[in-house]
């Protein structure tokens, strides 16, 4: 199913963290990788590869694009801004044609080209309706690591934990 699927393909649970030398945001609570920070690692690497992961993710939810919903088609993506926006299918065909260079090349190559490689540049990450403290911890976790291109910034509507869920259902 498409749940499972999703969890394989970008490795949510990581039994084997290693506590001494941790080298994974799964590190951050004990075996759990938060899909939102794999999936900004994901984007670090290039979208080639998870195409059933991104179909998966967007398929049957609601689009405010008459078209789209017309047609049948899930959500929409914008990896590159368009006018109207573009159908997920149709998106990914669109970069596979055009052969866009993933995030982290991006970041490497600007990191490079300025202060003799010392200063990250800056990518902000944006969660409408609340983020949490692991993935708050996963994110700064994954931003220290000399091998992620970024520093990062998050900009949230909210910050969750257990409680305040229960307190907004009730």
């Amino acid at each position: 199913d498409k749940e499972e699927s999703i969890r394989r393909n970008l490795i949510l649970i990581h039994a084997e963290v290693d506590t001494v030398e941790p080298d994974d945001v799964s590190y951050v609570s004990s075996g759990y990788a938060p899909l939102s920070v794999r999936l900004v690692q994901s984007a670090m690497q290039g979208w080639s590869d998870k195409e059933e992961v991104l179909r998966d993710l967007f398929s049957g939810v609601p689009t405010s694009s008459s078209s789209a919903s017309s047609s049948g088609k899930g959500r929409l993506l914008d990896i590159h801004q368009t006018d109207p926006p573009r159908d997920l299918t149709t998106t990914l065909k669109q970069q596979h044609r055009q052969k866009t260079e993933p995030l982290g090349v991006y970041a490497k190559k600007k990191m490079a080209a300025s202060s003799g490689g010392k200063k990250k540049p800056t990518l902000i990450v944006v969660y409408l309706g609340g983020i949490t403290y692991m993935e708050i911890a996963a994110l700064r976790f994954l931003s220290k690591r000399d091998t992620f291109p970024y520093h990062t910034v998050i900009v949230t509507t909210k910050v969750l934990n257990g409680s305040k869920l229960i307190q907004q259902l009730g």
